[in-house]
């Protein structure tokens, strides 16, 4: 089982654009060749839906996103009782704040596969996070 690429808020908003970056183009086209898995926490969904537009260009490209073979398919990951376990177990032991379940959302989703690829415009919050699991092989990218 290869480590997926997980997106945080930052990096669907870049997926969604009409024209992704290049540099996330260029990432997920090789993940893809390594057959790695393409997650986004649904509670990502939550964050970006603070901003209407956004919101709107996020719900269009995931109602298309299975019907487009030019984008990944990407899954979306719901909150279990074992994911929400994960979660809360690496803000306790990241000392972190509810401030960062979100990103705490990302980082459990790589646990069980032992590591992962997050795409995110914050990675010293998902490392810090991520020192938590050390167990956990986690890299950062940024999608722009």
């Amino acid at each position: 089982m290869n480590p997926p690429v997980v997106l945080d808020a930052d990096g669907l908003a870049a997926l969604a654009q009409a024209t992704p970056p290049p540099r996330l183009r260029a990432l997920l086209h090789e993940a893809h060749t390594r057959h790695c898995e393409l997650i986004v926490p649904t509670v990502v969904c939550a964050e970006l839906g603070r901003n209407g537009a956004e919101t709107a260009e996020i719900e269009t490209f995931l109602a298309r996103r299975a019907d487009r073979h030019d984008r990944p398919a990407v899954r979306l990951e719901d909150t279990d009782f074992d994911l929400a376990r994960s979660v809360g177990a690496i803000l306790h032991a990241a000392n972190a704040s509810i401030a960062d379940i979100v990103d705490a959302h990302v980082v459990a989703i790589c646990v069980p596969y032992g590591g992962g690829l997050v795409v995110t415009a914050d990675p010293d919050a998902i490392e810090r996070l991520a020192a938590a699991t050390p167990a956990t092989h986690i890299v950062t990218r940024s999608p722009r």
